[in-house]
């Protein structure tokens, strides 16, 4: 393959990356989730999730295929179930949860911290960035191109991610605290519905393939 198909290649699979793992699109959906806390909080965890999703896809191109089938024995349908289960239940407990009496905002500030790393992992890294969507798209990149070529991509990709959810402190202020308020009560309702859907989709293709 030449210099210039190599390099158009390493775009493609970029920018697929990054169009799969969507920050930009997932924006409100991650200030609905960190309602309630503030600024630095905010930032804070937004920077832990997009480290975590860049290891958590990185780990998926390298070994992501031994992991599910051989170490776990999951097919990524019912890892898709799974995300969804996930995605349902933590849209729930938030609608039902008041934002001044999340987890966050008691204890001490080991509490604190304990609690924001808890949110960046998940949901927000996994499966919310970095759910199946984006494995399946790693994997077939890994088959294409090998394994480096795709954590190359994964990295080009998270560079644009990390500086988006950095950032993400600016449209907060934008939309004021009562359009973040309103934002985040409806989002925890798509949260819900995202998870749902990851629900059917996997059993539709897990019933599809008996």
């Amino acid at each position: 393959m030449e210099l210039t198909e190599q390099l158009r290649a390493f775009g493609e699979a970029a920018i697929s990356i990054f169009a799969i793992v969507n920050p930009i699109g997932n924006l409100p959906i991650f200030l609905g989730l960190t309602e309630g806390a503030s600024t630095q909080e905010r930032r804070r965890v937004f920077r832990l999730a997009g480290l975590a999703a860049l290891a958590i896809i990185c780990v998926m191109a390298l070994a992501g295929q031994f992991l599910l089938h051989y170490v776990f024995h999951v097919e990524i349908e019912e890892f898709m179930f799974g995300g969804g289960l996930l995605l349902v239940v933590t849209g729930i407990a938030n609608i039902l949860q008041k934002a001044e009496k999340r987890r966050w905002l008691q204890g001490d500030e080991q509490d604190r911290a304990l609690e924001q790393m808890r949110l960046a992992v998940s949901p927000i890294a996994s499966p919310l960035l970095v759910g199946p969507g984006s494995i399946v798209t790693v994997m077939l990149i890994v088959n294409q191109h090998g394994r480096l070529f795709a954590v190359a991509a994964c990295l080009a990709a998270f560079i644009f991610v990390i500086l988006i959810l950095n950032y993400a402190h600016y449209v907060y202020r934008l939309m004021g605290r009562l359009g973040a308020l309103a934002v985040g009560r409806i989002m925890q309702i798509f949260i819900v519905a995202i998870g749902v859907k990851f629900c059917f989709r996997a059993l539709e293709a897990l019933l599809g393939n008996r």
